[in-house]
């Protein structure tokens, strides 16, 4: 069953929609339907092996089956024994046949099911052969033979089936019931009883099983147990569990199978054939919030922003207390001109539910929008609640730095580097916050660390740092030098014009240097 598996994995891949909008869902099933044709007529003649072309067509079969579509699986189910006849093709079409109505059909392909399936046990010395996890097994087969022989209205037939049945399936509810079925058929009360009544012990919530056990003790003259067990019905059937039949439901094309198929193909780094599953799946269901912001996001990540941008606004406008919808919207827009309406988004997502990465984002983009004083407030909440995360202190200071808070600042970036020694990047914004606002010994230390950095990494950053270590001490022309050579850094021109006044800047970074953006919007 491992090729069944393989093509069961690609019957739905459609081609991918486009990125403005998911198809119509009538769209999505004709499209689906007719790709599942096409991919089993195409892989057919590569196919060598005999077994290898039915489980092909059997596949097709469990897909048109689970969609209802009866004839259709009746057809592929059919090609598939007759490529290689198999107890499990036998049987879903077995299945096929009684939900069409056609019993004698059913009872034909159920005795075909078994007979290939091995001689029945007559004996404990017998026992049957188990069942794959992909096969319904002879139990199955049996107790289905014996449900259609008592539709049929042979109950002797039925019952020597279902016997079969329960000698492989001792403790099944559904078996006993069906058993005491076959016993109410041929007027054997007191076996009847018997049997609904083990399968009631088995399954006490099956109402159904105790409304038969109301009228068999009504035949049995009864009638406290009958008043007893009537008052016990509901319409609750015994559960069967068939692991085919599970298999055939799971490919339903309904907004979870391509969810699912979605998320196997981005594993698998289908990242367009995850689009077109995701895609189907909003399309499939267009009020379903999840599939929706799952689709805004594929889109998103494979660069198609515009049409995220708008499957989002679409699923918001179904579901405006979406919290998750909201931030969606907000990363979406986390770079885009349309600041404010990220920071609002952002902004309305927190409100509606706490989350450490919406808080996140939202700090960003305070630095982002230049607005410190909210920044400082977020990343200071990120910061209490996780206090060995050494990002959100390092953002703490810099958002203090912002704010013109150099004093404040330097003790979280301090705590951020004890958190995380090795961090170049803090250590060239305390060396600069050491240099702005420190007393003359902090200075001379800092530009101890400065040069040591420098001989490590010679870069404009680290020539910057430098520079401002240099100036805080008296070295205008040294500093000059240095932010000279690293011109067109905006720190640099921000350094020249300050040594130009006799001063240094007010901060250690320039309004449009890169050093504020967060990596939520790198």
């Amino acid at each position: 069953m491992a090729l069944l598996a393989l093509l069961l994995l690609g019957l739905a891949q459609p081609e991918p929609p486009t990125a403005s909008a998911p198809s119509s869902r009538t769209e999505v099933l004709a499209a689906t339907l007719q790709s599942a044709r096409e991919t089993v007529e195409r892989k057919l003649p590569q196919l060598q092996e005999p077994t290898q072309r039915a489980a092909a067509w059997g596949g097709l079969g469990m897909f048109y089956h689970a969609q209802d579509m009866l004839d259709e699986a009746q057809e592929a189910y059919r090609r598939a024994l007759a490529e290689a006849p198999a107890l499990h093709w036998h049987y879903l079409l077995a299945v096929v046949l009684g939900e069409r109505g056609d019993i004698n059909g059913a009872i034909v392909e159920y005795r075909r099911a078994l007979a290939l399936g091995g001689p029945a046990k007559t004996s404990e010395d017998q026992p049957a052969a188990p069942a794959s996890p992909q096969q319904p097994g002879r139990m199955l087969s049996f107790y289905r033979l014996g449900l259609a022989l008592l539709v049929q209205g042979d109950h002797q037939a039925a019952a020597d089936a279902l016997r079969q049945a329960l000698d492989r399936a001792p403790d099944s509810a559904a078996v006993l019931a069906a058993l005491g079925d076959a016993a109410r058929a041929a007027g054997d009360w007191p076996q009847a009883r018997l049997l609904l009544e083990r399968a009631a012990a088995l399954e006490p919530g099956a109402g159904r099983v105790a409304y038969k056990l109301a009228l068999v003790h009504r035949q049995l003259g009864n009638l406290g147990q009958a008043r007893l067990w009537l008052a016990k019905r509901n319409g609750v059937a015994v559960p069967v569990e068939d692991p085919l039949l599970l298999e055939v439901a799971a490919l339903s094309l309904s907004p979870k199978f391509f969810l699912d198929a979605g998320e196997r193909a981005w594993e698998r780094g289908e990242r367009e054939d995850a689009l077109a599953a995701w895609g189907n799946a909003a399309a499939l269901a267009p009020e379903d919030v999840g599939a929706g912001l799952v689709y805004a996001h594929a889109l998103g990540m494979l660069g198609h922003v515009d049409a995220a941008l708008g499957e989002v606004r679409r699923v918001l406008a179904i579901d405006p207390d979406s919290a998750r919808g909201w931030y969606l919207l907000a990363f979406l827009l986390r770079s885009s001109v349309e600041l404010q309406e990220a920071l609002s988004a952002a902004r309305k997502s927190l409100q509606l539910a706490e989350d450490e990465t919406v808080r996140a984002l939202l700090a960003a983009l305070c630095m982002r929008a230049r607005c410190f004083d909210e920044a400082v407030a977020e990343y200071g909440t990120l910061a209490a609640q996780r206090s060995d995360a050494a990002y959100y202190r390092y953002w703490l200071g810099m958002a203090r730095l912002g704010t013109g808070a150099c004093a404040a600042a330097r003790p979280a970036l301090a705590l951020a580097l004890r958190l995380q020694p090795n961090w170049g990047q803090a250590h060239l914004a305390l060396i600069r916050a050491d240099a702005l606002c420190g007393d003359d010994k902090t200075r001379r230390a800092a530009r101890v660390r400065a040069r040591q950095l420098r001989k490590a990494k010679d870069d404009a950053d680290t020539r910057i740092t430098l520079a401002f270590a240099e100036a805080s001490l008296g070295q205008s022309e040294v500093a000059r030098d240095l932010a000279t050579a690293s011109q067109p850094h905006p720190d640099a021109r921000e350094l020249l014009a300050a040594l130009d006044a006799g001063t240094l800047p007010a901060r250690p970074f320039a309004d449009e240097s890169p050093w504020w953006l967060p990596s939520e919007l790198q």
